[in-house]
């Protein structure tokens, strides 16, 4: 197969990467007849031999690690990226980070190799840290999206924050029925969901990448509502 990342790129990411402090472990959950798993599989393998501080470890969809990090097992490709002390902070890829979410796979990159730094205001971590109901942020996305990337990263780093949240995007083409089901016609489209009584309910939505006071407004609404 052809690379994915040429001399030339692979020489510009190496050089945005260089700000990781520590090494992350990138865990990628795959499953039979999954058309971008292939590919996203060849995308990590080049990123983890040609950037120092990189570690991937492949498993199947449905292995017992699976379970041990909650992953939706009906999403495939998925990726987790662990912090350089090993814990999850919650973010979540499901399909291939490709287009302009390779920009926000390098942007986590660098801040889990700081163990979940963000970059949000003092303001914004304090409401964060302050949520104590489960939930998943899932922004739906296509690699075209100039747009997305910032929202992906506010729902990545409100993962990194509170570890009741989980930050996920979705690829919104490779998931069409998840995408149809929350009625997804432009993107980013964010979807709050929370955890009560044993399900996943949605508790608000947003479409649009949101400025930080606005995207922190959406999220409390959602926990109070």
């Amino acid at each position: 197969m052809e690379r994915l990342l040429d001399d030339k790129t692979l020489e510009q990411v190496k050089d945005l990467l260089s700000e990781m402090k520590g090494r992350v472990k990138v865990l990628l959950f795959e499953k039979e007849n999954c058309e971008y798993c292939d590919v996203t599989k060849q995308l990590f393998t080049e990123l983890k031999d040609g950037v120092d501080n990189i570690d991937l470890e492949v498993h199947h969809i449905d292995s017992p690690i699976s379970e041990e990090y909650n992953i939706d097992k009906t999403l495939a490709p998925a990726t987790i990226i662990l912090a350089s002390n090993g814990s999850d902070l919650g973010v979540r890829f499901y399909g291939i980070p490709s287009g302009h979410e390779f920009s926000t796979l390098l942007q986590d990159l660098i801040l889990l190799s700081k163990n979940g730094e963000v970059e949000f205001s003092e303001d914004t971590v304090n409401k964060l840290k302050a949520i104590d109901k489960k939930m998943r942020l899932r922004v739906f996305v296509t690699p075209t999206c100039p747009y997305c990337p910032r929202a992906v990263l506010s729902a990545h780093q409100a993962a990194m924050i509170n570890e009741n949240i989980n930050g996920e995007m979705i690829e919104a083409n490779e998931f069409f029925d998840l995408s149809s089901k929350h009625n997804v016609s432009s993107v980013p489209h964010t979807v709050i969901e929370v955890f009560n009584n044993g399900e996943w309910e949605v508790k608000g939505e947003f479409i649009g990448a949101y400025p930080e006071p606005n995207f922190v407004e959406e999220v409390l609404k959602a926990v109070e509502g």
